[in-house]
């Protein structure tokens, strides 16, 4: 894990990500991103091209009005302290 990744709960992540209206995969998708996986080990994990995890997560940056996973990942550093 790297140094900048967020380290929080699945019950924090999900009750931050509920407000974006995310499908149910792009919640798992999310949640892999947040704890410091690769586009590449999460097409794996789920049997998936990488290009459609970079697709989902056009579609979760999207709807989360963030630019980038940079930005996405910021979105949940308040909730490590709830």
């Amino acid at each position: 894990m790297k140094k900048n990744d967020v380290v929080i709960t699945k019950k924090q992540y999900l009750r931050k990500a509920k407000e974006f209206n995310l499908t149910k995969r792009e919640l798992e998708l999310g949640y892999l991103k947040v704890s410091g996986f690769t586009n590449r080990r999460i097409a794996y994990m789920f049997g998936i091209s990488e290009q459609t995890v970079k697709n989902h997560f056009t579609h979760i940056y999207e709807k989360a009005w963030v630019p980038g996973k940079k930005e996405f990942c910021e979105l949940f550093i308040d909730e490590k302290s709830d």
